[in-house]
């Protein structure tokens, strides 16, 4: 179990983090010395060894880019916090149970796919310009799915429905056309119902 962090080893870790994100693979032990200003690269080792004793990384001996971190605490996730045991620092690796990724979000499979609103056409059922809607290709749309469509080149995120023979594309939005579309025409294809949201901000 991994065990408290000193303010150094807490930045440290970070650090590390950081650089992971920034360069997709972990620093060397002169890169973190040479971070922090310490006159030897044994001081950045010695809070390397720190951090593995307490559980926060692990290292393969022998390279010089060795270093991963707890998978919990992964770099390439969104934290997840869970109890506050350090309330002083919210984000400190103590309080953090697991790392989120949207792959682990999602029934992801070869057929899912995204898409980024590009309107707000469904802003009243809280679908907005700039989100990414993630769609599962292939699968059933009903009356009333949001689903990912395809019409001519474009590709829209409306509410469909179907009738006699006709598709019809709704917006939440009067401001915005509704359309129909014979259901056999070259120019339009349903993608997929919508299976989850993305909000970048």
């Amino acid at each position: 179990m991994a065990r408290g962090l000193t303010d150094r080893q807490r930045q440290v870790l970070n650090f590390v983090c950081d650089y992971m994100r920034g360069e997709g693979r972990p620093p060397t032990v002169r890169d973190i010395a040479d971070n922090f200003g310490f006159k030897s690269p044994k001081a950045a080792s010695d809070h390397l060894t720190a951090l593995e004793r307490k559980g926060y990384i692990s290292r393969t001996h022998g390279e010089s880019r060795n270093i991963s971190v707890r998978e919990e605490l992964s770099p390439h996730g969104i934290p997840l916090l869970g109890q506050v045991k350090a309330a002083d620092t919210l984000l400190s690796p103590e309080n953090l149970e697991a790392s989120l990724r949207p792959t682990e979000l999602f029934e992801v499979s070869a057929d899912t796919f995204a898409v980024k609103v590009t309107d707000n056409a469904l802003e009243d059922s809280d679908i907005r310009e700039g989100d990414y809607v993630v769609i599962k290709h292939g699968e059933s749309v009903n009356d009333d799915d949001v689903a990912a469509v395809r019409l001519g080149e474009d590709v829209m995120v409306r509410r469909v429905r179907f009738k006699n023979g006709v598709v019809q594309l709704f917006a939440d939005d009067s401001s915005y056309e509704d359309i129909e579309e014979e259901r056999e025409s070259e120019e339009l294809d349903i993608l997929g119902p919508m299976t989850g949201l993305i909000r970048k901000n």
